[in-house]
């Protein structure tokens, strides 16, 4: 049976250029001379523990599920820890960079490869499956969130696997994968509802309906275990306490600023602002075309439609539920967004120029996000020089006392695993004062701020409590100050 227009040999001569790319545009990001977010950080930090202390369990504050973390650790083990001269192990901080980011970039290049094969069984070939291999490959957010130490991106994969297995009418298998969603990150639960369309537009039969709750709730069975498993507090409790919103509905007066904003977000899905619309808006003019390959049965159209109705019924919930306005919140509907732009981009009328420039068009999207980065993803530059006050730090004599209100997890990540210092958190200015009295110290402390952080506040009341202040770093955009504690009273004589 014919393949439309494009054969098994242009595809195969299509794809494997497709994937280069992407392997190129991951290895990018992970080569970049660029420190950890805040959020990367304290993922990375669970991981060093489990690959350089042994603490598998993962205690601590956590409020996400392990998987993510154990396959940066497992990386860790595989390529980033050396051995000192008593067998004791340590992480260079920046080669822990390295080592956390590469599962998720070899993540990115399979869920590529699984939206090219994702489309061509939705599709019956043709350029559906390059569209939607480009697409991936170029996205800003695939860029961002790829090669990163986020938790996104295995939930991204793991439920795109999912869909792949509903759409192929393998149900149990569906619910296993959308179970390692789940052991990724809890919001694996917004992304069930999908694999549960998928599975209706399929026809899916009792038994396919038994195969996929006994494969889905067996892992969560396994993840509940696990979390009991730890001597700390659950990780769903501590999601709880961490992401309570002060209600359950946003304010409706506040729906259409939270539309544009998410909108705002989501033009970056598929390529800098306005090719997603541009992508999005192209399409349309295939509506009027009624040939369908032969193989691009009535499922298919259902599965297109039931992908379509979870995007927009994911935006809405976006906008009038009070989420965070975290851009990779968004990452869930970029799969189900390929799909139900590559196929269309596929069959736009008029001649094969068209689709050519678009596609062209596309992959110079993608190239100008690798060079200039994009609107997404936190800015990284941001973070340069912590790697140096870390050192700066390191430096000082041992059980030296830091006091630090704002860098935590960073800082932490990149003081490293062994590093014999007091970091010690005050919440305000004058609790910190209080508490720095109350210590019986007589050596140096440090106190350390972004520069760019309102810390005046925090100065004048160590002042006030008699510490004297000066400036003992100052470089990029991170200041640190010497702490010289007061000169203890003479004891009064007589009564």
């Amino acid at each position: 049976m014919a393949e439309t227009r494009l054969g098994r040999f242009g595809r195969l001569a299509i794809s494997i250029p497709l994937l280069l790319f992407a392997s190129f545009a991951q290895f990018h990001q992970i080569a970049r001379d660029a420190r950890f977010l805040p959020d990367e950080a304290f993922f990375m930090t669970f991981a060093r523990g489990a690959a350089v202390e042994g603490h598998w369990l993962l205690p601590g504050a956590l409020d996400k599920p392990p998987l993510s973390i154990y396959l940066s650790a497992l990386s860790l083990v595989a390529v980033g820890l050396s051995a000192d001269s008593n067998g004791v192990l340590h992480l260079d901080p920046v080669v822990g960079e390295f080592a956390g980011k590469l599962p998720k970039a070899c993540l990115a290049l399979l869920l590529t490869a699984l939206m090219m094969r994702l489309a061509y069984r939705m599709s019956g070939g043709g350029w559906a499956p390059v569209f939607a291999g480009l697409l991936a490959a170029t996205s800003p957010f695939m860029l961002a969130f790829g090669a990163s130490a986020f938790t996104d991106m295995s939930l991204l994969f793991f439920s795109a696997l999912a869909l792949y297995f509903a759409v192929t009418g393998r149900a149990g298998l569906a619910g296993a994968a959308l179970g390692m969603a789940f052991w990724s990150k809890q919001q694996a639960a917004f992304i069930a509802p999908l694999i549960v369309l998928a599975l209706l537009a399929r026809g899916a039969k009792p038994r396919d309906w038994l195969g996929f709750a006994l494969a889905l709730g067996s892992a969560a069975v396994a993840l509940m275990l696990w979390d009991g498993a730890r001597t700390d507090t659950s990780i769903f409790l501590q999601a709880a306490a961490n992401n309570t919103p002060g209600s359950w509905l946003a304010p409706p007066s506040l729906w259409l600023e939270r539309l544009i904003r998410w909108l705002e977000l989501g033009a970056w899905l598929l390529g800098p602002p306005p090719l997603t619309p541009i992508l999005l808006l192209a399409p349309l003019a295939a509506i009027s075309r009624r040939r369908h390959s032969a193989r691009f049965d009535s499922q298919a159209r259902a599965v297109g439609r039931a992908l379509l109705l979870y995007v927009i019924v994911y935006l809405g919930a976006h906008v009038a539920f009070p989420f965070n306005h975290y851009d990779r919140y968004l990452l869930p509907i970029l799969p189900p967004l390929i799909l139900v732009t590559a196929r269309p981009l596929a069959r736009l009328p008029g001649p094969r120029g068209l689709r050519i420039g678009l596609a062209a068009l596309t992959l110079a999207g993608g190239i100008w996000t690798l060079g200039q980065g994009g609107g997404i993803g936190g800015d990284r530059a941001f973070q340069a020089g912590i790697d140096a006050l870390a050192r700066h730090l390191n430096a000082k004599p041992v059980a030296t006392v830091i006091y630090d209100p704002w860098l935590g997890w960073q800082l932490d990540y990149y003081l490293g695993a062994w590093h014999d210092k007091r970091r010690v958190h005050y919440p305000t200015a004058d609790a910190l004062a209080a508490g720095a009295l109350e210590l019986d110290e007589r050596g140096d402390r440090f106190f350390v701020a972004p520069i760019d952080q309102a810390h005046d506040e925090w100065l004048a009341a160590l002042r006030g409590g008699g510490f004297s202040v000066a400036v003992d770093y100052e470089r990029d955009r991170f200041i640190v100050y010497r702490l010289r504690p007061p000169s203890p009273r003479a004891p009064r004589i007589g009564g």
